[in-house]
This record gives C-alpha cells, sequence and structure tokens, in this order.
C-alpha cells in the first residue's frame, strides 16, 4: 500500500510540472500575439492548471498521443514476440545460452539493470520540446479563432471620474485634442462605445486590457488591424461587462 501511495505521488508531481509546463507556454504566447506581456495579466498562478485544458483537448496534442501510444504499442508488441520465440524455439533457447555466458552481454545486461531508469529518463525530457511545439501551437490558433471572432470576448464599457483628463465625461474631447490627432478617435470610443466593439482581454492590478478591431472579413483572407488598451483603474468610475445571450 505504501508503494503504490509513493507512486501515485509521484506521477501527481510529474504529471503537475507538465500541466503547469504546457499552461505557462499557452499563456505567455497567446497573449505575446496581443503584444501582452504575461507578466501584465493578472492570473493566478494556482488557475494555470486550467489553462492546460485548451492544450490537452486540442486535436494537436490528442494527435501527438496517437502518435507516442502507438510507438510504444509497438515497442511493447516487439518485445512480446520476441520473448514468445524465445520460450518457444530451441534455437533462441540455445541462442540465448551462449550469449549469457559472453562477457559483452553480461556487461551490457549490467549497464542495463545499473540505468534502467534512464531511458524514462531521457524520455520525460525529450517530451519537453514536443509539449513547448504543441502548447504554443495552440496558443496561436486559439489566438487568431478570437481575432476572426470575437463573440467569445466579453464586451466590456467605461464611465470615467471626472479627473481622468481627455476621458472624463465632463471634458469636450475637441476642446484639448484636434481631431487630426493620432489618439483622438482612441480617446472618442474608450469614453463612448456606443457600438460595443471593447473586448476585455484581461486585467492586472492597475489595467484593464482591452481590444478594439475592426470585424473579420472572410473575403479578405487576412485578420483585420486591432488595438490593445491599457486603461488605468484609478480613472474609472464604473465598468460594465456585457454578457451575450448564447
Amino acid at each position: 500500500m505504501g508503494d503504490t501511495l509513493k507512486l501515485l505521488r509521484d506521477l501527481t508531481i510529474i504529471v503537475g510540472i507538465y500541466l503547469y509546463f504546457i499552461a505557462w507556454v499557452y499563456i505567455h504566447f497567446y497573449y505575446q500575439q496581443f503584444g501582452i506581456s504575461t507578466e501584465s495579466v493578472r492570473i493566478d498562478y494556482n488557475s494555470y492548471l486550467v489553462y492546460s485544458y485548451n492544450v490537452l483537448t486540442s486535436s494537436n496534442f490528442l494527435y501527438w498521443v496517437k502518435v507516442v501510444g502507438l510507438v510504444v504499442a509497438i515497442r511493447w508488441l516487439f518485445i512480446y514476440i520476441i520473448s514468445r520465440l524465445k520460450n518457444k524455439n530451441d534455437f533462441f533457447k540455445k541462442t540465448s545460452a551462449l550469449l549469457s555466458n559472453n562477457f559483452i552481454t553480461v556487461f551490457f545486461t549490467t549497464i542495463r539493470q545499473r540505468y534502467a531508469l534512464l531511458p524514462l529518463l531521457i524520455f520525460m525530457v525529450a517530451v519537453f520540446p514536443l509539449l513547448f511545439r504543441v502548447a504554443r501551437d495552440v496558443a496561436v490558433n486559439n489566438y487568431r479563432q478570437d481575432r476572426m471572432d470575437t463573440r467569445s470576448l466579453k464586451t466590456i464599457q467605461f464611465i470615467f471620474r471626472k479627473d481622468a483628463g481627455p476621458l472624463s465625461p465632463a471634458v469636450v474631447l475637441d476642446s484639448l485634442l484636434p481631431q487630426d490627432n493620432t489618439f483622438y478617435e482612441d480617446i472618442a470610443l474608450i469614453k463612448k462605445d456606443e457600438q460595443q466593439v471593447l473586448k476585455l482581454l484581461g486585467e492586472s492590478d492597475k489595467y484593464y486590457i482591452v481590444l478594439q478591431q475592426y470585424p473579420y472579413d472572410k473575403s479578405v483572407g487576412a485578420l483585420p488591424s486591432g488595438n490593445v488598451y491599457f486603461i488605468n483603474k484609478q480613472d474609472i468610475l464604473l465598468s460594465k461587462i456585457i454578457l451575450r445571450s448564447l
């Protein structure tokens, strides 16, 4: 019973390391596509494992699971066939008896017994680059899907404080900035988003991170241009997240 619990504990630790690694890579590359660093997004480390679900259920990950499973199955089948032949065939028995007295065979048998865990350790380390690639590809694919269809992102609107500078509802924007200013349309949109195009990407302790983009046009076949805004929470009097009916 004690050995079983120890084995379960070790497996849980190993699986946890893999899941955390997958989640970190996924989060890093997903937000990187938006120009957002992982450090600027408020994500509890205890919640990282939840993001690994996006990778584990992806077609990319399931494909490699099938490939690795097939390789392992073929290996064990090969070992089983060889063992059966050795037990039934006199030639294999005599050959095994001769080889058992061979110095080289004894040497390699000793090495194999002493370093029995080495192949497993090599396999466990080699899995990391594969998981990295799969998690990165899933993150980039999900980024593209969220850019092509923003309905999965929640719409957000703001009411700003009076001391929020040009974002203040008491300030007429034309009195501060000319309409040809680079940020004129951005500030006007953030102040009053009548068409509800602002989408919440994430938040930190200081900022709401918001996406604005033009609708995706299938005929163009390219992602539309968009902007990511970091809106200071200290300037906000009220924020509203709009939930769509499904």
